[in-house]
């Protein structure tokens, strides 16, 4: 009786770091809407080491950067302020780069539903027994965003971290995405799907020149 093959066991997650995980970084520089600058970059750390199949892939500390993308500060007209940010890649200590998203590109100041409420109340009020109070809403200042040093923010992982068997750390991306008017390169030949009426037209053959005698030298 023949043996059986052994099935191989599943692959415990904890070898796997899935592809859109989320890392948390501490923030060593603070970033507020009425100081921040396009191109300016934010210093931060891994809060916590990156651990896959009981191997450090970067450990608790690991720099990274914040690159502001756009900026722009409260102002009046109840205008708040925002943050638009895109994190650098993570990098490794084996010299590799580890993609990074941030799940909200734009910070902004919270604002509730009852929030918003309670200030149309207010308007509501105003307009009817304060006087002048339309031209109030008009220089009302908005909020500004602030996140101090210390502050944690979330990024998420653009590339699957696995752990080897033969030790080694693999970290895969995404291929990228085709726009929407091209097709995937085939990894084989496409056949067509009937032979062409008439079959495939031969390219005409041009008639070879024949050689002409070259003159011969005179004494």
């Amino acid at each position: 009786m023949p043996k059986a093959t052994p099935t191989p066991s599943p692959q415990p997650t904890g070898n796997v770091l899935p592809f859109d995980s989320t890392l948390l970084f501490v923030l060593d520089d603070p970033i507020s809407s009425k100081g921040a600058k396009a191109g300016q970059m934010i210093r931060a750390h891994l809060k916590t080491a990156l651990v896959v199949g009981s191997r450090t892939v970067a450990p608790a500390g690991a720099p990274e950067q914040i690159r502001i993308v756009d900026a722009s500060p409260a102002d009046i007209a109840d205008t708040y302020g925002f943050v638009d940010i895109y994190y650098e890649p993570l990098a490794l200590p084996d010299g590799r780069m580890l993609p990074l998203r941030a799940p909200v590109a734009r910070l902004e100041p919270r604002v509730s539903s009852g929030h918003e409420s309670t200030v149309g109340a207010e308007d509501t009020v105003g307009d009817i027994f304060v006087p002048y109070y339309p031209l109030w809403q008009i220089f009302r200042h908005g909020k500004n965003f602030v996140l101090l040093s210390g502050s944690e923010l979330p990024a998420r992982t653009e590339a699957t971290i696995s752990a080897q068997p033969s030790g080694s750390i693999g970290i895969v991306t995404p291929p990228p995405l085709l726009p929407g008017n091209e097709t995937p390169n085939s990894a084989f030949p496409v056949l067509p799907m009937a032979t062409p009426i008439g079959g495939t037209p031969q390219a005409a053959r041009l008639p070879t020149p024949s050689p002409k005698p070259s003159p011969t030298p005179t004494a």
